[in-house]
């Protein structure tokens, strides 16, 4: 009876320590989750072993993580097999994800689960975000992950109405995300809001986000021994990097910029990224004192614009129509003006 007795109340105690690590990844605490289901996996428990092995990986214990996969399967559980393939090809299904986003591919394939309660501004999100980077910087990611991800939850319901500086505002979340989740030590969960924040970067068209994003996810494959992947990843921010540079209203060196962005604007599709790429060769012959191929390519920028709504790009070609009133170039200038006159 005694025997009974002790038996019932290992088994009670056990299935406390997986509701408990039920709760704490819930809750985010995976260091926390880890000890609890541990326990129960090593009394063989259900699919402990399988809850287990998911909180290391996200953890970034992948021998370990691998050893209980292979501990489920034994155990009757085959799902453990798909974590083990999962987790060797996130790295992967990342930088494809991420060259896709560096040569301006549309790539939104998510939205918030509702619609947001209240508008919320870019400036007071930029603020907050900026107010947590800072305790980010002072105290480390893990003082202040969970208030980033409750400041996510707050503003992510915002893109669904926003514009190009919104997308950019939750963007940047989505960056502080991602690196309070490493630095936290829990990198298995930062890719997932890297990648939205490249997702959203691209949908602003913002160059300097999108290098800002990948140069942190390359910091972290290094930390965690992927070199290969980290070069790839500071690979493509180089090459956002320098999109960003040759997109700049200031034209230091025309013939650079128009090698660059003759590359590029081949791989847009119609819509604002490549009306910029077109506005920019435009400027960049006009600076060389080319105006026959400034006003084809301005030609080409106006067409593309034509069921454009951008501020940005209403933008990039008004300069394009001052610098050439300044270089003389009336005719490129009317030819762009034009434009906001059909407009209103």
């Amino acid at each position: 009876m005694s025997e009974l007795l002790d038996r019932f109340e290992l088994d009670e105690a056990v299935e406390r320590q997986y509701r408990l690590g039920e709760t704490a990844a819930r809750a985010g605490r995976l260091r926390e989750a880890a000890v609890h289901f541990r326990v129960a996996a090593d009394q063989r428990l259900g699919d402990a072993a399988v809850q287990l092995a998911r909180v290391l990986f996200a953890l970034g214990e992948r021998t370990e993580a691998e050893q209980w996969c292979l501990a489920a399967v034994a155990d009757g559980f085959p799902e453990a097999e798909e974590l083990i393939r999962e987790n060797s090809e996130a790295r992967q299904r990342f930088l494809e994800h991420a060259a896709r986003i560096t040569v301006g591919a549309p790539t939104f394939d998510w939205l918030p689960s509702g619609m947001p309660e209240h508008h919320v501004s870019p400036d007071v999100i930029a603020a907050r975000t900026r107010a947590l980077r800072t305790l980010d910087r002072r105290y480390g990611g893990m003082a202040c992950h969970t208030s980033v991800l409750e400041h996510l939850a707050a503003v992510e319901p915002m893109i669904v109405v926003g514009d190009a500086p919104t997308w950019t505002a939750v963007a940047e979340v989505y960056e502080l995300a991602g690196w309070t989740a490493f630095d936290s030590g829990q990198p298995g969960l930062a890719l997932p809001h890297f990648a939205k924040a490249l997702t959203l970067a691209r949908q602003a068209e913002n160059e300097s986000l999108i290098a800002s994003v990948l140069t942190r996810a390359g910091r972290m494959f290094l930390h965690h021994n992927a070199p290969d992947d980290a070069l790839k990843a500071f690979q493509l921010g180089f090459v956002a990097a320098h999109n960003a540079w040759s997109d700049r209203r200031a034209l230091d060196d025309p013939s650079q910029a128009i090698a660059s962005l003759t590359t590029k604007v081949g791989t847009y599709g119609e819509g604002r990224a490549r009306t910029l790429a077109l506005t920019a060769l435009a400027r960049n012959h006009l600076a060389l004192g080319d105006t026959a191929a400034a006003a084809e390519f301005a030609g080409e920028a106006v067409a593309s614009a034509r069921n454009l709504r951008s501020a940005r790009a209403d933008d990039h070609l008004r300069w394009l129509a001052q610098e050439a009133r300044a270089a003389g170039a009336s005719v490129l200038a009317e030819q762009v003006s034009a434009r906001f006159a059909r407009s209103g």
